[in-house]
């Protein structure tokens, strides 16, 4: 639109149409800069709008692999393990694909947008027990009492 056609009238219809579509800052930059390279800019808050949110799952895992992925506890990207929140990991485990799939498909992408306009999801962090093991010593009094008890066993079975 030039710029003698921006009355009061239709930037307000603008401001109501992107305020529902729930436009975000980032977004309203990123699809400004775009239009600015388009031969004929959008002339519908709708399609302006789409210029900043289409394929907001191009720089995270595909939608497939990120559901077998969750599917197999996987979570290679905070995104999936968000989605698999969302979803549910009971239903993940329990449901069969064609519904747990279809869930899938709606959060996927919702949870991609979040991710990409700023919203941090956090793996889980494992805590994982640390592995020491102390070899047992052939003089320690220990040791003569596991080579008692295990002299005893071994007379009790062969007596049996």
């Amino acid at each position: 639109m030039k710029d003698e056609d921006w009355m009061f009238d239709t930037v307000e219809i603008w401001a109501i149409a992107l305020t529902d579509l729930r436009i975000t800052g980032k977004e309203l930059a990123t699809a400004q800069r775009k239009s600015m390279a388009l031969d004929w800019p959008p002339t519908a808050p709708a399609d302006f709008l789409a210029l900043a949110r289409t394929d907001t799952t191009a720089n995270y895992p595909d939608t497939r692999a990120a559901y077998r992925d969750a599917a197999h506890n996987r979570y290679p990207h905070a995104v999936i393990y968000e989605t698999a929140r969302r979803v549910g990991f009971w239903e993940l485990k329990t449901k069969s694909e064609a519904v747990t799939y279809k869930s899938w498909q709606q959060h996927y992408p919702q949870v991609c947008r979040e991710h990409s306009e700023g919203n941090e999801f956090a793996l889980p962090v494992e805590q994982q027990l640390e592995y020491s093991h102390t070899p047992l010593k052939a003089d320690s009094p220990v040791a003569a009492k596991v080579d008692d008890f295990l002299s005893q066993f071994l007379k009790k079975r062969e007596s049996a």
